[in-house]
């Protein structure tokens, strides 16, 4: 063999090895999702708080003074508020902004925001208009008066259950299997979480 043909045949293997590290770059590029035990604990506590956060959005709302009670009519509260309740001082929260902490505190926030128009903006739609489920003023919070429950049921999840199926270093998606608390078939539920600010918030409702 001729030494041209040697170093035709070395540039030759060069260029595949070359192309192989190319081909290879996009692989190594994509970074792993989470290991389950680097975020189990967390995600359990994160869908362990959405519970409350789900009550005061989708579920029942927050405990109010009925319009016509003994106690609302004592105080005069609804005389310039006839279409929203007064939350009682036995509630969680007690302002919007203490609302949007907890809300914060467990979900992203694209979907904190996805929620907020319904829930302190009210939103107009082709057959009509919907008052924001809160308001507030100087002195009270308040809850619409015909709001009515989404979700009336809690979701129970097996943490045991619980596995990684995809995501990457900012991302973790979750299946666990759950179940609503007066059923007992069994859902597999999709939950997706994201990294923010070095916090791992619910990307996806647990409801």
């Amino acid at each position: 063999m001729s030494r041209k043909q040697i170093l035709f045949i070395r540039c030759v293997a060069l260029l595949l090895l070359a192309l192989c590290l190319l081909a290879a770059l996009p692989a190594c590029a994509k970074s792993k999702p989470p290991r389950l035990e680097d975020i189990y604990d967390e995600a359990a506590l994160l869908i362990e708080k959405s519970f409350a956060v789900n009550d005061m959005v989708f579920g029942y709302g927050l405990p109010v003074w009925a319009i016509g009670s003994e106690y609302a009519d004592m105080l005069h509260i609804y005389q310039k508020t006839p279409v929203f309740e007064n939350v009682t001082e036995y509630a969680t929260v007690a302002t919007l902004e203490s609302i949007k902490m907890r809300m914060a505190a467990v979900y992203s926030a694209a979907y904190v925001e996805s929620l907020s128009a319904p829930l302190f903006d009210g939103y107009v739609y082709e057959e009509g208009s919907m008052p924001a489920q809160y308001r507030e003023d100087a002195t009270r919070l308040y809850q619409w008066k015909n709001y009515e429950p989404l979700v009336t049921q809690q979701r129970i999840y097996d943490y045991a259950s619980m596995r990684v199926v995809g995501g990457d270093a900012q991302t973790a998606v979750i299946e666990i299997d759950s179940h609503l608390e007066n059923e007992q078939t069994t859902l597999v539920v999709e939950l997706v979480l994201v990294l923010e600010n070095g916090q791992w918030r619910l990307d996806t409702p647990t409801y």
